[in-house]
């Protein structure tokens, strides 16, 4: 049977060892430690805010995610809550973080994030689906087919595709590329 861990302790305390004779410098006390700083993290947006922006894009917030999930939950029903925020605002961040500039690459990263993350207790495919409506309008730009019924159905064979990963990333983009027209100015 094994000895209490205090007890172990104290043996190796009160023993000679070779680090005790032979190198006296070990048991030198460690030097003292920073103090660590009392001031607090900043808040999500301003960090978010620090990011690389681009003046062609709409920027998306987590407060806007937010108050989609919201209506996305109330209108078809689910559970309400979030699970893990900074899921969401990494969700959120990822689109803005300097690696994507074409529109499609930003709503891929948009998209993928937030339907696959699982940032909400309920409703995340719905809340990535607003997500990438508000962010593409936004933006300026519209998701083809114009009938709102074909364009329906093609989201969610998309979105189904990606949470179940039939489809990746690229697969993605490439689907936003086939669909995503600018609107003219």
């Amino acid at each position: 049977m094994s000895s209490p861990p205090n007890a172990v302790a104290r043996a190796a305390r009160s023993a000679p060892s070779a680090a005790r004779t032979a190198a006296p410098s070990l048991l030198a006390p460690a030097p003292p430690r920073r103090p660590r700083s009392s001031a607090s993290p900043r808040p999500i947006d301003r960090r978010c805010r620090a990011l690389p922006t681009s003046r062609r894009h709409y920027r998306i917030t987590v407060s806007d995610v937010l108050g989609l999930h919201e209506i996305a939950i109330r209108e078809t029903g689910g559970r309400d809550g979030v699970l893990n925020l900074p899921i969401i605002e990494a969700a959120v961040a990822r689109p803005f973080g300097g690696y994507y500039r074409a529109i499609e690459r930003k709503a891929a990263a948009l998209v993928q994030s937030l339907a696959c993350g699982h940032g909400f207790q309920d409703g995340n495919k719905r809340t990535a689906l607003m997500a990438l409506v508000l962010f593409v309008d936004n933006s300026g730009y519209r998701l083809l087919p114009e009938d709102d019924e074909a364009r329906g159905r093609e989201l969610e064979d998309m979105f189904l595709d990606l949470v179940t990963r039939r489809t990746d990333f690229e697969g993605v983009v490439a689907w936003l590329k086939a669909r995503l027209v600018k609107e003219a100015s």
